[in-house]
């Protein structure tokens, strides 16, 4: 324990920001890129590796591929059947992923729609809740034609507006929660059930009864800080940063992820680590000129009158300056007295 606490301890005066920006950098530039594709797998795709860590610290608005993971609430976590009407609830169905085929006629107005009966089972729907669903557009009127749904525009218009309405209907959502493009059952060590999505939407998921509200697990940052906080939104930062550097092999203290996490979420908002946000926010001049930038920085600085008060690191560096940080954070100061003893001596 005695030598676990020594590897915590920092020395007074350590320069933490510049050792915590190396020791993610160097290893994430190690980094293999790699894409996964498993055939026939059932799976939730998602970014990693460098891909992943830029999404992250350049705070993207969007994740390329957002996921969540559901927990069910203690009563019925480990009952199947349960979990299931849960995830018939969730998965995002449209019109185009349940049938087999489609023929449009221009002439009447009119597209048939050849339903798959896989998986009208798999989601268990009928075609008269297909048409109920349909029959909300104002635009068309549906109905069941065997094993079939037929659907008419009422005002035949141009050939381009019938198109379009055409595909409106067949990226009219069925059932589920916008945003939720797949779901999938999976089970833990312990028997317990959870679900996995492509695709997130923590406001609505929320409301199904079933699902444990506090333990809903999302990979994009915005999102959670919009519906959990920004202290929830920080712990998901570090925890994906170095969840991704360990999935690459590597090893990074999380004393430096943790760091670089709160020093984008203090605020209250959260920041990009680059020229748009933490780096582009400092007060010294020379910092902001030696990130990105250069000539831009010093032009409005001089247009705007700025000083620099010479407090950083890289500013220091710059002009040749000691750093108040290691050994130029130590000040000595002499008695007037002891300076007329040493001239005397």
């Amino acid at each position: 324990m005695k030598d676990d606490k020594k590897k915590m301890t920092v020395t007074p005066g350590e320069a933490v920001g510049t050792v915590a920006a190396q020791s993610i950098g160097e290893p994430s530039t190690q980094m293999i890129l790699r894409t996964f594709h498993s055939a026939g797998i059932a799976s939730v795709v998602t970014t990693k590796g460098l891909p992943r860590i830029i999404e992250l610290v350049d705070a993207r608005k969007r994740p390329k591929f957002p996921m969540m993971q559901i927990y069910m609430e203690k009563g019925i976590a480990n009952k199947y059947e349960k979990v299931r009407e849960i995830w018939r609830k969730l998965e995002d169905v449209k019109v185009s992923n349940i049938i087999r085929q489609f023929e449009e006629d221009f002439r009447t107005g009119s597209m048939v729609l050849d339903l798959d009966k896989e998986k009208l089972s798999l989601y268990e729907i009928t075609p008269k809740f297909i048409v109920g669903k349909l029959s909300k557009m104002e635009t068309i009127t549906a109905d069941v034609d065997g094993d079939a749904v037929k659907v008419k525009v009422k005002k035949k218009e141009s050939i381009k507006a019938m198109r379009t309405t055409f595909v409106h209907v067949l990226n009219a959502s069925i059932m589920g929660v916008p945003g939720i493009n797949k779901a999938l059952i999976q089970q833990n060590e312990d028997d317990t059930f959870y679900i996995t999505t492509s695709g997130s939407n923590m406001e609505r998921v929320m409301e199904i009864d079933g699902v444990d509200k506090w333990r809903i697990y999302c990979n994009d940052p915005f999102e959670m800080a919009r519906v959990y906080g920004v202290e929830a939104s920080r712990n998901l930062l570090a925890n994906e940063l170095i969840g991704t550097i360990k999935e690459e092999g590597l090893t990074v203290s999380f004393r430096h992820i943790g760091l670089l996490a709160d020093a984008m979420t203090y605020t209250g908002a959260i920041r990009s680590a680059g020229r748009h946000g933490i780096a582009g926010d400092k007060d010294s001049v020379f910092a902001r000129a030696a990130y990105e930038e250069t000539v831009k920085h010093f032009i409005n600085a001089s247009v705007f009158g700025e000083k620099d008060p010479l407090r950083g690191v890289a500013e220091n560096i710059l002009i040749g300056k000691q750093i108040g940080l290691g050994t130029g954070k130590v000040k000595l100061a002499v008695k007037k007295e002891d300076i007329k003893k040493l001239k005397s001596k």
